[in-house]
């Protein structure tokens, strides 16, 4: 059997976390099956590198320095309680590695953003799978092969949303690591990819389950596991809504409707390569390996229950046209799909009336802020901050009279089978 696991942030956030994981996978080790293990940044380091990121390109100095001592001190830490002795000296000298070129990377005189951005955000993922690997290659006869996985993943050059090239993705990886896992099992890293020249691309924030369906559809794997800090997919948030169930099985469509609307557990660009091949995906809890969790595949999503998907961090643009002749001489909406097409901002809902539009969107003051700009000549332009957008997918009476009375709404829709509601925070 070849199986595809990722595990996240959460997963391998201390030295126990660490233990942890080989201790899931020693079973699967014993068994004989091939796998490849996809690891995300260690803990919140991800978020600590937007912000070193954000203070070098603002010019502070102090910041920068105070932060990345924060991100070395945290990869030593969780280091020294897993090694000693040699195989301690080797994991040190490889993070001392990162952090310089880190720094440097941090230091470059890079005019692109976002193409900046993913070269620095990477080393998340490299320091956490270089002790995660290390601590594997000691607990498992050395049988653990760390890979890059900027090698094998293959994207254009869309910085930050990499576009991955599927033909030349699985040339390379089935050339290359089918014949790696008739001996060892592979780690490497979630959320990045590469060009072909070289450069390190994202996949989009919390894109590591997208690298584990890369994976697993280029070497047409038997299952992928996403290892989470919950039991499966539940109906919602247990932290909003009280008696949360849990999902035992979704079909494709569902999941990716889930995914979609807003709801975490899953990246929303996994489910599109699974279902391509039929591979199922489970997604279980790391804290409690023994619990089946939820698998994902084609066949019916049981139990058939309402869904409620609560998306945070919302902001609403609305847009009315400053030439009330010109709705009729051009499509208006189309024109506003491509700029913010242009500027890589994603529609999550849209209302339209006669004379103007409503966008809402994830916040990202950088991207609004060149939308704005983009967009003056020809609208007014209103913001509306601090939102969340409430879903509903297969709702029912009781769950609709629940939501509909909300005063603090700023807009609605509702179809057959979703209702959807903006509020204010």
């Amino acid at each position: 059997m070849l199986h595809v696991f990722k595990f996240g942030g959460a997963s391998v956030k201390d030295a126990p976390a660490v233990r942890n994981v080989s201790t899931i996978l020693r079973s699967f080790i014993d068994k004989k099956d091939k796998l490849v293990i996809v690891v995300s940044a260690m803990g919140k380091t991800t978020n600590h590198l937007e912000d070193v990121f954000k203070a070098a390109k603002s010019k502070q100095e102090d910041k920068v320095k105070q932060i990345l001592k924060q991100i070395e001190d945290y990869h030593y830490q969780i280091a020294d309680e897993l090694f000693d002795g040699e195989r301690e000296k080797i994991v040190y000298k490889i993070l001392q590695k990162y952090i310089f070129q880190l720094e440097a990377t941090l230091n470059d005189d890079e005019p692109n953003w976002d193409k900046h951005y993913d070269q620095v955000i990477c080393f998340g993922e490299l320091m956490s799978t270089a002790i995660v690997s290390e601590y594997l290659k000691m607990e498992h006869d050395d049988k653990c092969l760390w890979v890059d996985a900027r090698r094998f993943v293959q994207t254009n050059e869309r910085w930050r949303e990499g576009q991955v090239d599927w033909e030349w993705s699985e040339q390379l990886i089935r050339a290359e690591l089918l014949p790696m896992l008739e001996q060892r099992f592979v780690l490497t890293q979630g959320f990045i990819g590469g060009t072909i020249g070289g450069k390190t691309t994202t996949l989009g924030r919390e894109g590591s389950d997208f690298t584990a369906a890369v994976f697993a559809y280029c070497l047409k794997a038997d299952g992928v596991t996403i290892w989470k800090d919950v039991s499966g997919i539940l109906n919602a948030d247990p932290k909003r809504i009280k008696n949360t169930l849990l999902f035992k099985q979704i079909n494709y469509s569902d999941a990716a409707e889930m995914t979609y609307y807003g709801a975490t557990v899953i990246h929303p660009k996994t489910i599109r390569p699974l279902a391509a091949k039929g591979i199922t995906l489970y997604v279980r809890s790391f804290i409690n390996a023994e619990i089946e969790g939820t698998k994902i595949g084609d066949f019916e999503t049981l139990p058939s229950i309402p869904s409620i998907i609560v998306k945070g961090n919302q902001s609403m643009f609305i847009f009315k046209a400053k030439d009330l002749a010109a709705i009729n001489e051009r499509n208006q909406l189309a024109y506003i799909h491509s700029e913010l097409n242009r500027h890589n901002i994603k529609t999550n809902l849209l209302q339209v009336s006669a004379t103007s539009f409503s966008v809402c969107t994830d916040t990202d003051a950088r991207k609004l802020e060149m939308l704005e700009k983009s967009l003056t000549s020809d609208f007014e332009l209103s913001v509306v901050d601090n939102l969340e957008l409430i879903t509903i997918k297969n709702y029912d009476a009781e769950t609709l009279n629940n939501f509909t009375g909300l005063g603090n709404a700023t807009i609605s829709q509702r179809s057959e089978e979703v209702y959807q509601v903006v509020v204010k925070k």
